[in-house]
């Protein structure tokens, strides 16, 4: 998906010589930061829309309240 963002002109030289240096593009070093800093919270986000579905298809999967909820211990 094609998207766009405006970088300070430091910000610019700085990864055009970093992309230089490294044979790579701008853009490329993007997606990589993009990757590092949110990878993990988007498949995070893509594991509970899977969830969701599998969920909406039969409700009769999901797990309970009372499955969920710590049963009390009783001591004896």
């Amino acid at each position: 998906k094609r998207t766009m963002i405006y970088l300070s002109e430091e910000t610019h030289q700085g990864l055009r010589k970093i992309a230089f240096e490294h044979n790579t593009s701008i853009a490329e070093l993007i997606r990589r930061a993009v990757d590092r800093a949110y990878g993990e919270d988007i498949e995070d986000i893509r594991d509970m829309e899977e969830e969701m579905a599998k969920y909406l298809a039969d409700p009769s999967s999901g797990t309970s309240w009372a499955q969920l909820r710590p049963q009390k211990k009783v001591n004896v």
